[in-house]
């Protein structure tokens, strides 16, 4: 009977790992399509994951010529510099009801080179980088995580006035 009821408990356990908390942006990020980053390679996007594992400074040559750097990754979320006129910000969401089937990726990108003309532009996909239409329904805390990503151009903004008086 105690066999009988370990095989469904540790399929249970299996399944839940591969669930949305079971997902991580790295892995989103390798299956990325070049046509939405053409900055970089699949090799320049492995790259990046590998030298931050290892603790190393994450930077590569681009398609361009310059350089990008991974500038942070966590488990929901990313940032690289991808030059001194573009920052590419990932955001792993979990849907919005428990219900939800897919998580959410919110990608953030940001350009300009002076911070007091910077404009960012989000667009959302699935994690098998279908593009959605529309922004998805959000919980408020991811809805404040994306707009601290938008503010970041103000606040720089914002400093930038505050220097100049």
């Amino acid at each position: 009977m105690r066999r009988l009821l370990i095989v469904p408990l540790l399929l249970l356990v299996a399944s839940l790992g591969h669930g949305a908390g079971g997902i991580l942006i790295k892995d989103v990020f390798r299956t990325l399509p070049d046509s939405l980053m053409p900055y970089l390679t699949a090799n320049n996007r492995l790259d990046f994951i590998d030298f931050l594992d290892s603790g190393m400074k994450a930077e590569v040559k681009n398609n361009l010529g310059g350089s990008s750097q991974m500038t942070a990754l966590t488990a929901d979320s990313l940032s690289i510099r991808m030059s001194d006129a573009l920052r590419v910000d990932m955001l792993l969401l979990p849907p919005e009801s428990p219900a939800g089937s897919d998580s959410i990726v919110c990608l953030v990108e940001t350009f300009g080179t002076d911070s007091l003309s910077l404009q960012s532009v989000v667009s959302y996909f699935t994690t098998q980088w279908q593009r959605l239409s529309a922004q998805p329904p959000l919980r408020a805390a991811d809805k404040r995580r994306i707009d601290a990503l938008k503010l970041q151009t103000i606040l720089k903004w914002n400093d930038e006035v505050l220097k100049k008086n």
